[in-house]
């Protein structure tokens, strides 16, 4: 069977549309991995008085992120298609990230709100782990002159609560004898509450893919997200975790052996 060609008038009107989509807003949202901060640095604030008690911490532990475009942002054809050949990012409808209407302010407001609760629980749960494993510490913890008042945090621009695991092992970082990140390029993500359990957080293959770009080489994942790991970065080992205890454990574990696990470890609680 043959058929006749589009008429020639016809194929530049088609060809026309094609390139006008590119510049035209599309109702989508673009969700990429976003930078990687190393909480090690000025981000975890505790005074010296304290930390200057224990080998100063080597390496970088990074709290990962996702960029997400907010409800009034362009989005244009032109980037939809850019994401999609890069294969960097995911392009969702708008309205499976955010509620018709949205009110902008509430959205940024609720999402520092959700920070600073990460922030209180990571303090509350580091503390109860120092007080629990170091006995160096616990008399200032019990008598109340290392306090949460004390401890401070300083990430502008960055919302919700997923970086409260990594606050925690921040801060049992900066108070621990024992050297946990020991020079190495560590990475991670999870929420976390006051009792130091580990919840899932959303965006984990993008944060694996920033971790990857920030030159980490472990990675430390909420057990919840295992289920949500379809491709791991080349390079990137990455070890599941329930609780900050356990997180602690294994960062502890000397390099040789946690190099023997698989890509993947800490998903099953067999």
């Amino acid at each position: 069977m043959r058929f006749s060609p589009l008429p020639r008038l016809v194929r530049y009107f088609l060809f026309l549309i094609l390139i006008l989509s590119l510049f035209i807003p599309l109702p989508f949202v673009i969700v990429l991995p976003g930078p990687a901060t190393d909480v090690l640095g000025p981000v975890v604030k505790i005074p010296t008085r304290f930390t200057e008690k224990v080998p100063a911490p080597t390496g970088k532990l990074m709290l990962t992120t996702v960029s997400i475009s907010t409800p009034n942002a362009k989005v244009f054809g032109l980037e939809v298609l850019a994401r999609w050949i890069q294969a960097d990012g995911v392009v969702v409808p708008k309205s499976v990230v955010y509620e018709p209407n949205v009110d902008i302010e509430k959205v940024n407001k609720e999402s520092l709100a959700e920070m600073d609760g990460s922030q209180n629980n990571a303090v509350v749960a580091a503390f109860n782990y120092l007080n629990m494993y170091e006995p160096a510490l616990a008399p200032y913890l019990r008598s109340g002159e290392l306090n949460s008042q004390l401890v401070k945090f300083d990430l502008p621009n960055t919302g919700g609560p997923s970086g409260g695991l990594i606050f925690a092992l921040g801060i049992v970082e900066k108070l621990n004898s024992a050297q946990l990140v020991n020079g190495r390029l560590i990475a991670g993500t999870g929420t976390i509450n006051k009792k130091g359990e580990v919840g899932p957080i959303g965006g984990i293959e993008d944060k694996l893919i920033g971790a990857k770009r920030a030159g980490a080489t472990l990675f430390i994942a909420p057990i919840d997200n295992c289920i949500d790991i379809g491709h791991i970065p080349s390079g990137l080992q990455i070890v599941a975790v329930s609780t900050l205890a356990q997180a602690v454990t294994q960062l502890k574990k000397p390099v040789q052996e946690l190099a023997k696990l698989p890509a993947l470890s800490g998903c099953s609680n067999a």
